[in-house]
């Protein structure tokens, strides 16, 4: 009950605060979609300093090269002559269809990879036993990240060790 009340109040003050909605576009030369994408942000200054950190990628290639789209103001006329899209009147599909973004899977786990091997120290093979070790007070706290048998993950798990199997796919180059 005291969650869903914390939810409440987290949702309501995110509705407070006022956002700017950017068209952006990937400025690296191996992208292969070229499209322009949108990012919500505060204010200018929070759009600057995330593209500064690294925060924002190109959803179709992962790149860390973007910048603002050109943007044309939104201007509407007193005459409103575009007809609206009824539900009722459109089979689920073909509303689904148009209105659904597809994600690609294999960006976000690029994604994911370069954020492990920024902030984790790869262990390889002793990844087990270095686990172990840190939930026993034996080794430094630290993230860490390597590979591990069918074997190995079965007896984390029957000592209440968490961990993360991430599909670890190639860098495209």
């Amino acid at each position: 009950m005291d969650q869903a009340k914390n939810l409440n109040i987290v949702a309501e003050s995110y509705s407070e605060f006022k956002m700017i909605k950017y068209s952006l576009i990937c400025s690296e030369e191996s992208c292969i979609q070229k499209k322009p994408f949108d990012g919500w942000f505060q204010n200018s200054v929070s759009f600057d300093n995330q593209i500064h950190a690294g925060y924002v990628s190109c959803p179709y290639c992962g790149s860390l090269n973007i910048r603002k789209n050109l943007m044309s103001p939104s201007v509407k006329s007193s005459r409103e002559s575009q007809a609206k899209i009824n539900p009722k009147n459109v089979k689920h599909n073909e509303f689904y269809k148009n209105t659904k973004k597809q994600i690609d899977m294999t960006v976000i786990l690029r994604n994911l990879k370069k954020e492990i091997q920024k902030n984790a120290e790869f262990v390889g093979k002793n990844f087990a036993k270095e686990a172990k070790a840190i939930h026993e007070g034996k080794s430094k706290e630290r993230a860490i990240y390597g590979q591990a048998n069918l074997k190995d993950l079965e007896e984390l798990k029957s000592d209440n060790i968490d961990f993360i199997n991430v599909p670890w796919i190639q860098d495209d180059n």
